[in-house]
Order: structure tokens, then C-alpha cells, then sequence
């Protein structure tokens, strides 16, 4: 009798709890209610910035002006995803671990850039653009967008999504788990974000004037409506 009064003890429901985690979404934090034994509600925030570099060539159509002027340049691509979340999760019963997820998340609408590392470091190819028909100017492939610099010798590529993003997605362990005890949650599902929109120099960039093909972020995340989730998140019962 008296282990049985123990296990009973152990095993009452908590109230609320907080979480941290990583994943697709960077590192998240969450604060979770739990509402009734099949329903909880969760908050919180996710911060990804990732960051590389890379080498880009210039395209010249003139081989004089190729031997002159810059072969390369070094650019930097920046993916950030800093975003706020309210996600709701019904179990199919009392007892279960799996769950449903829908929700949304909220950020801002520049997802994905791509800018040269030195300031002014295409200003000879700028002076070149401006001798020459607009057949013949220099740029440089990024993505599947052909790119020339701007009047300060500088490029500079965005993505912007939509700023709510609706959620949906299936999980495993309790969000908020009984008094006591820590949790372990794993989150799968997608974020709908849109048809990405790419500018470049302040212009949206139509079908049109795509080409080239690269394995960069710009080109990756501009084919992509939907952004993936898989998150792992550990949790603490709060009371």
C-alpha cells in the first residue's frame, strides 16, 4: 500500500514546466502549460544565425578586362532565423507520449543574405560596368542569380519570407511532465513560410533574369516554401 501511494505521488501531473533545446530552429526556449491531461500550450523564442565564407569568381564577357581587373572576391552568406513561437499539442489519450502540433512562428521577413567581406571590394568592376553596353558587364554568379555591384563596388543578396509562418508537425514526450521528473521531447514538422522573394540592390529579381547554378544558402533557401523542424528539447517541470 504504501508503494502504491508513492508511485501515485510520483506520478502527479505538473503544471507548468520550461524547456531548451536545438535544432532546425537554432536554440529554442519554451515556457509550457498544460491545460487538461490531453492539451498543453507552449512560448518561447528560437535563435539560428549561421554564418560562412566563400569565393565567388567574376564573369567578364572581354578577356582584356579579365586580366586587369579582380578574378574573385570573398563573400559571406548569413542564414538568421530568429523567431517567436506559440505552439499548441493535443495527445490522442492521458497516457500517450505522441502528440499533434500546430501553431505558428513569427520573425522577420529577411531570412538569408549574401554580401561581400570587404567593403568597396568591386569598385574597379563598377568603373568597368559603366564603360560598357549591358551585354558586355561583369558580375558574378550567386545562387542561380546573375549579380553586378553596386555604384559603391558592393553586392548585396537577400531573402525575405513571410513574417508568420504557420506550424505544423507531430512530437514525442510530454511538454509538461509529471512533478519531479525531467522530460525529453523530440518536435517534427514544417513551418509555412511562402514562396521565397530574392532581392538584390534594393530590386526584387524576376524569374527572367535567373541563371547560373550554385550550392550556396541564397539558391538553397529561395527553392524551399517550407522550412523543416526537428527539434530536441530537454524539460524541467516547474510545478
Amino acid at each position: 500500500m504504501g508503494m502504491d501511494a508513492m508511485a501515485q505521488e510520483n506520478d502527479v501531473p505538473g503544471v507548468a514546466s520550461v524547456a531548451v533545446g536545438v535544432g532546425m530552429t537554432g536554440i529554442t526556449a519554451d515556457l509550457n502549460l498544460r491545460l487538461s491531461p490531453n492539451f498543453s500550450v507552449r512560448g518561447g523564442a528560437d535563435i539560428m544565425t549561421f554564418k560562412y565564407g566563400s569565393d565567388l569568381e567574376v564573369e567578364y564577357r572581354n578577356s582584356v578586362a579579365q586580366r586587369v581587373l579582380p578574378e574573385t572576391f570573398a563573400v559571406t552568406g548569413k542564414l538568421s532565423m530568429t523567431t517567436g513561437h506559440v505552439l499548441f499539442d493535443l495527445y490522442p489519450s492521458k497516457e500517450s507520449s505522441f502528440r499533434f502540433t500546430a501553431g505558428a512562428y513569427l520573425g522577420t521577413e529577411k531570412v538569408a543574405e549574401a554580401y561581400n567581406s570587404e567593403e568597396g571590394a568591386l569598385l574597379a568592376v563598377t568603373a568597368y560596368n559603366r564603360m560598357v553596353p549591358d551585354q558586355q558587364k561583369a558580375g558574378y554568379l550567386l545562387g542561380d542569380y546573375f549579380l553586378t555591384p553596386d555604384e559603391k563596388g558592393n553586392v548585396n543578396a537577400n531573402i525575405k519570407t513571410s513574417k508568420l509562418r504557420p506550424y505544423v508537425g507531430i512530437g514525442f514526450g510530454r511538454t509538461v511532465p509529471a512533478k519531479g521528473k525531467i522530460g525529453f521531447n523530440l518536435d517534427l514538422g514544417v513551418q509555412f513560410w511562402g514562396k521565397p522573394k530574392v532581392e538584390c540592390q534594393g530590386q526584387d529579381l524576376e524569374d527572367e533574369d535567373l541563371k547560373g547554378d550554385d550550392g550556396g544558402i541564397v539558391r538553397h533557401v529561395s527553392n524551399m516554401s517550407v522550412w523543416p523542424v526537428v527539434n530536441l528539447r530537454v524539460v524541467l517541470p516547474l510545478f
